[in-house]
């Protein structure tokens, strides 16, 4: 009887051991990767440590922010680049901020940045699938299409989410676990969960409402905050059907470069020169 037992209780911890993963999540960052020698930027340095077979990184979108960018006055996008780099996101979606550039700077974000997903976005990778310590998880991305501007511009929006995210489970092959990478409106992540019971866990960004997480039915809602205080570690148990969370402040040494106040000195001196050349010539 004894060993019976101890058998069972070994085994029951052996399985609850095997059987949980844990998922880093940002989401709508709005390029603030570094507030005061903190922020998402220091993500770059704890993942260096860590085994990242038991451990998915995810974004839920809205990484870029400003609405109109020149070149070299105050656009931060290639330090957010060399950011996402750096961190090595495993699944990253497309937020409405994304489509605030060009047509063609996002085709070009699309072609390099291969960790981007999206059911309903053109172009995208649905869903993709990955093996974190024994689980296999599917991961689905999916993209509002709320608040997009550039409309003119942008011919390939996203489409209906609804719809594209039926036609995942059409064809998604057997897995463990079931995730949803949003940047999505909190009304339409609740229907996903009510819709949707293979869903087990719905990450969303966009709305900026949390940190927040509720059971919905069988499965898990978890929304973000954002800007620097948007970092999350998430410790999934799909056995016991648990997710719980914690916000990370992580110390961080990493430069957001930012050309404005070079370029104002530039355009001085060549103001000044052209002010020179006009008096005396």
């Amino acid at each position: 009887m004894r060993r019976l037992l101890l058998f069972f209780i070994l085994s029951t911890l052996f399985f609850t051991q095997y059987f949980s993963f844990q998922i880093i999540f940002t989401s709508d960052l709005h390029e603030t990767l570094v507030k005061d020698g903190f922020g998402p930027a220091g993500l770059i340095n704890w993942l260096s440590g860590k085994d990242r077979s038991k451990i998915l990184v995810l974004d839920g979108g809205d990484l870029f922010d400003l609405k109109i960018q020149l070149p070299f006055v105050g656009d931060r996008r290639p330090s957010v680049l060399e950011y996402i780099g750096k961190v090595n996101y495993d699944a990253m979606v497309l937020g409405n901020h994304e489509y605030y550039f060009s047509y063609e700077w996002l085709k070009a974000y699309k072609k390099t940045n291969k960790s981007l997903i999206g059911a309903n976005v053109p172009g995208l990778e649905p869903f993709r699938i990955f093996e974190v310590d024994g689980i296999k998880v599917a991961v689905i991305g999916l993209t509002t299409i709320q608040h997009l501007a550039n409309r003119i511009e942008h011919s390939n929006l996203p489409q209906e989410p609804f719809e594209s995210l039926k036609k995942v489970f059409e064809v998604l092959p057997e897995v463990d676990y079931v995730i949803c990478l949003n940047h999505l409106q909190h009304e339409s992540d609740r229907r996903i969960l009510e819709l949707f019971p293979k869903v087990d866990l719905v990450l969303s960004g966009h709305d900026h409402r949390g940190p927040e997480l509720k059971k919905i039915g069988n499965g898990y809602l978890f929304e973000a905050a954002s800007h620097h205080e948007s970092v999350y570690l998430l410790d999934v148990d799909p056995i016991k059907k648990t997710v719980t969370y914690q916000k990370l402040k992580l110390p961080t040494d990493f430069v957001m470069k930012d050309y404005t106040i070079t370029s104002i000195l530039l355009v001085g001196a060549l103001i000044g020169i052209f002010s020179v050349l006009w008096m005396f010539f």
